[in-house]
Formats: C-alpha cells, sequence, structure tokens
C-alpha cells in the first residue's frame, strides 16, 4: 500500500508539473521571435505558437545584435564582423528595407532605438564612436567620439539625454551627451567591460568584466562602487525585468543564467541550462516577465520564467543565434 501511494505521489507530481508547464507557456500568448543568425548572416523570424521559422531574411555579413523600435515597426541588425552596415527590417510585412553601409563607422555592434521610433544608436569599435542613424531615410545624422579603443555595447539613460558605452581594449565606460553630441568622462572599469544595462529606477550602470568574471554595479555620477559579484565565466549581457527588481545575467562560459535582487542586491540563484548551450542574446516579454534567451551554440531561444527561474518553451533558430527580439501580434 505504501508503494502505491508513493507511485501515486511521483504521478500526480509529473502530470502537476505537466501542467504547470502549460499555463506557464500559454503566457506568452501570440507573437513572433526574430533573432539573428550569426553563421548565416541572416535574421529568423519565428512563430511563437507554432514553434517554427515562418521567414528568414539576410543581412550584412556577421551579424550580431538585433533590437526594435517601440513602435514595434522597425528592427535593426548591426552586422559587425566584415559586414560594416545596418540592415533595417520593416516587421510589419517583415521585410528587409534598406542596408546602410557605415564606412566612416565600421564594426557596428551595440545598439538601441531611440523612442522616436525612427533613430538608432549604434557602437562601432574600430572607428572608436558611437554614432546615430535614421532609419527611415538612411542617414547617419551623428558622430560622438569615444577616443576609446573596442566601444562595444551601449545603453541609454530615462530620458535619452546621456549614453553610457562600454570599452573592452581601454577598461573604460564612455559618458556620452546625446543633446550636445560630445563625451562627458570616461569612467575606469575592471578588465574588458562589455555587458551593460542602465538600471532607470535606481540611476545604476550595471555592466560585466570579462577578464576577471565580474559583475558590478556603479552610480554613474559618482563612479561609487554599490555591488559586485564574481564567479562568471563570461557574463555576456544584462537584463531587468519589467518592474527593473530582478537583473538576468547570461553567462556564455558556464552555460547558466544568474539572477539577482536588484533591489537589495543579493544573488537569488542560478538556471543552469543544457551542456554546451553558449547562452547570448536576451531580450523580455513586453507584457509578462519572461524572457528569451538565445542559446547560440545549440541554435535554438528559450523562454524563461523569471520569478521561478523555468525554461518553459524553446524556439528553432538559424546558426549561431544571438541578438532577439519579441514581436506582438
Amino acid at each position: 500500500m505504501k508503494r502505491f501511494s508513493f507511485v501515486l505521489f511521483i504521478f500526480v507530481a509529473v502530470i502537476s508539473m505537466a501542467n504547470g508547464a502549460q499555463v506557464e507557456e500559454s503566457r506568452l500568448s501570440k507573437g513572433l521571435l526574430a533573432v539573428v543568425n550569426k553563421s548565416d548572416n541572416s535574421i529568423s523570424v519565428i512563430d511563437i505558437n507554432d514553434k517554427r521559422i515562418i521567414k528568414t531574411l539576410p543581412t550584412g555579413k556577421g551579424p550580431h545584435e538585433l533590437v526594435m523600435s517601440n513602435n514595434q515597426k522597425w528592427a535593426v541588425s548591426t552586422n559587425f564582423v566584415g559586414g560594416d552596415s545596418l540592415t533595417v527590417f520593416n516587421l510589419r510585412e517583415p521585410e528587409v528595407e534598406r542596408t546602410i553601409p557605415l564606412e566612416a563607422l565600421k564594426g557596428p555592434h551595440g545598439a538601441a532605438f531611440l523612442t522616436d521610433n525612427k533613430h538608432v544608436i549604434f557602437t562601432s569599435g574600430k572607428a572608436k564612436h558611437l554614432g546615430i542613424v535614421n532609419v527611415e531615410t538612411g542617414a547617419l545624422e551623428t558622430k560622438i567620439k569615444t577616443a576609446q579603443d573596442t566601444t562595444h555595447m551601449v545603453a541609454l539613460n530615462k530620458d535619452e539625454s546621456r549614453a553610457f558605452a562600454t570599452n573592452i581594449r581601454s577598461d573604460s565606460i564612455s559618458v556620452l551627451d546625446l543633446q550636445n553630441q560630445s563625451r562627458v568622462k570616461n569612467i575606469a572599469t575592471f578588465s574588458m567591460p562589455e555587458a551593460i544595462g542602465y538600471r532607470a529606477s535606481a540611476h545604476e550602470i550595471w555592466y560585466g568584466a570579462n577578464k576577471e568574471g565580474r559583475l558590478v554595479v556603479i552610480n554613474p555620477d559618482s563612479e561609487q562602487e554599490i555591488a559586485q559579484w564574481q564567479g562568471f565565466g563570461f557574463p555576456y549581457r544584462v537584463l531587468f525585468n519589467h518592474d527593473e527588481s530582478v537583473a538576468m545575467v547570461p553567462d556564455f562560459h558556464n552555460h547558466y543564467i544568474r539572477f539577482f535582487d536588484a533591489n537589495n542586491k543579493k544573488e537569488l540563484g542560478t538556471l543552469a541550462l543544457e551542456e554546451g548551450a553558449g547562452p547570448q542574446g536576451i531580450t523580455l516579454h513586453p507584457k509578462h516577465d519572461i524572457a528569451f534567451l538565445s542559446l547560440n551554440l545549440k541554435n535554438k531561444i528559450v523562454a524563461i520564467d523569471i520569478h521561478t527561474r523555468v525554461v518553459i518553451a524553446e524556439f528553432p533558430t538559424g546558426t549561431n543565434p544571438d541578438g532577439v527580439i519579441f514581436i506582438s501580434r
């Protein structure tokens, strides 16, 4: 009788877990994912419900990042490895709208849309600049010099008056005044900073230092360190949930994602991914606290419930996916 009760308990537990996963997955609702495929020079457009690629569109050579306008009309890929261009996608179709060549600002990588839905700010590691392009006209309208080596990722403050750019080979973060189009200062960092996120609710910069495997939180005005965690192999990106209470950092080398209480500066836990996953690009569902994470070495995207730290769905991609966006439908 005891054995029967134990088996029944296990059966009920398994069924409950399965039903729970279905409930969580139902929160994804309708929509599309789009992700750059580094080795295919393309983006995959993926149907959330059917979990299949419905369209593949070309990019320039070596795309790495993919960003989307707030009105979800435009997306832009940064064609980093030999592409030296931006590819603009019309998401209403979806289709390629235009390619913006960047002869003066080669090596575009990090990018962000401004809230006017037509301008994109991006980094140029080769030219040591930030640029701003108009995606509707294709014009390069602004250039701001960092004078730092390998300017790579960029984040914006809440009112878009400041941009913060990591400079991998100069061990610094550049603070740039977008209104005056000038550099305010460079903040010294630990070695090889790459990942960066601006936490607007607390006026904090969170950055990853690749060489020492650190995640560091600083005040960009005083430059004072607020918190620090170690033990990363490669803290690839930083993403906050909707109310900025949780920070997520995928570790490309250790194949997991670490979660932090952003308010109390405490580590919450770790989600171990499948062996050799290679987590890279990460984005947030527009309504729910669900993150979409590209697994670069497995050619897939996983959806993660941020609060339970559980994978609730997965989706196919092309080869070596990285930057990812979610498109509501």
